[in-house]
């Protein structure tokens, strides 16, 4: 069985692991000691209107991910017809202290292979740019809100949970009751950071907003560390950009340890290249997206019948499977390569509209 409801959790082996991981959960979300931050989550855990799924398999393995997809496959449907406050919320055997940014870089890790699932378009009311204040994490065409929890939380407490959990929230769940023009929400705000006062050890985080104000980023609630340290990079969400066409940024950004550090993904590497004077990639294309960072000389991209030319400071994103060449300059060039798109990060980066292709 994809969802679960309370009726059919009740039949599980009270000595497995399912049992265990939704008991836990039970029990802080309905802890007399301590009221659950979520109020939306609890009533709609009391009215019987959350699904819930287990995930035996391992954390990163493209069989969890596959079946990640089937479950949300099966839930966005029918969500309505559970109730006004539905969630999917799901288990995954994963029950380590594996530390929190390991289990950030797995969450993040998890959300790019949904979203190479998804068969359906992204929502066309929904940016494809994480830094936008309209962003959302889509699925299965409808606009999701996500939250992790893991073993590894131990002073943010309102992220605990004894199995690493994804819970997903279909905005609409939101409508009307939390975020611009609901008639009480700044009282069910307040409520909700009060108790998250209490409820966790640590000062509340300052990446908690409303969806759609100007300041707020949808991602940085995802997944909240431990402590209330800036972030220092963009948003681990690498949006599929098939057919899309390719752009240059003009960042201003030069020096080779910034940029490294702007294009490293949260976990893996970056390469450096060197082109001698006028060396010639013939056409070619690659399977992965690529973001190339000019830091010395000049490069001119021969691709869909045109040519671009970048120097110091561009940033080329290069969607997966687009056919291209590239002569360097007559100093060569030297830039830094990253297998996906980084649109922006904490540079402000300013596209430059007459260098789109």
């Amino acid at each position: 069985m994809l969802l679960h409801d309370n009726k059919s959790l009740a039949s599980l082996e009270s000595g497995s692991w399912e049992y265990k991981a939704f008991h836990d959960f039970r029990s802080i979300i309905l802890s007399p000691d301590k009221a659950f931050p979520c109020t939306l989550g609890v009533a709609g855990f009391g009215a019987d209107q959350l699904r819930f799924n287990f995930i035996k398999h391992d954390l990163e393995s493209d069989t969890a991910a596959n079946q990640l997809a089937a479950a949300l496959q099966s839930f966005v449907p029918n969500a309505r017809s559970f109730g006004k406050n539905t969630s999917l919320v799901v288990f995954f055997r994963e029950n380590r202290d594996l530390g929190v940014e390991a289990y950030e870089c797995i969450f993040w890790n998890i959300l790019n292979k949904l979203h190479n699932l998804d068969s359906r378009p992204w929502p066309k009311e929904i940016p494809h740019e994480a830094d936008h204040n309209n962003w959302e994490f889509s699925f299965a065409g409808e606009p999701i809100f996500v939250v992790c929890n893991t073993p590894s939380h131990k002073a943010r407490m309102s992220r605990y949970a004894g199995n690493f959990m994804i819970t997903f929230q279909p905005r609409w769940v939101f409508d009307g009751v939390i975020g611009k023009d609901a008639p009480n929400a700044d009282r069910i705000k307040s409520e909700i950071r009060r108790r998250l006062s209490i409820f966790d050890a640590v000062p509340i985080s300052p990446d908690l907003g409303v969806f759609g104000d100007e300041e707020n980023r949808e991602w940085k609630q995802y997944f909240l560390s431990d402590d209330n340290q800036v972030r220092a990079t963009g948003c681990p969400f690498n949006h599929s950009r098939r057919g899309q066409a390719p752009k240059v940024l003009n960042t201003g950004l030069h020096n080779l340890t910034q940029v490294i550090n702007s294009l490293l993904p949260p976990t893996g590497s970056v390469e450096v290249q060197i082109d001698t004077p006028f060396r010639i990639h013939t056409q070619h294309k690659h399977a992965v997206d690529e973001t190339l960072h000019i830091i010395k000389g000049s490069l001119d991209f021969h691709l869909q019948g045109e040519t671009i030319s970048c120097g110091v400071g561009d940033r080329l994103l290069l969607p997966a499977e687009t056919l291209h060449s590239s002569v360097a300059g007559e100093e060569g060039c030297t830039y830094v390569i990253a297998t996906r798109l980084v649109f922006s990060d904490r540079f402000e980066l300013q596209v430059s509209e007459s260098a789109h292709v």
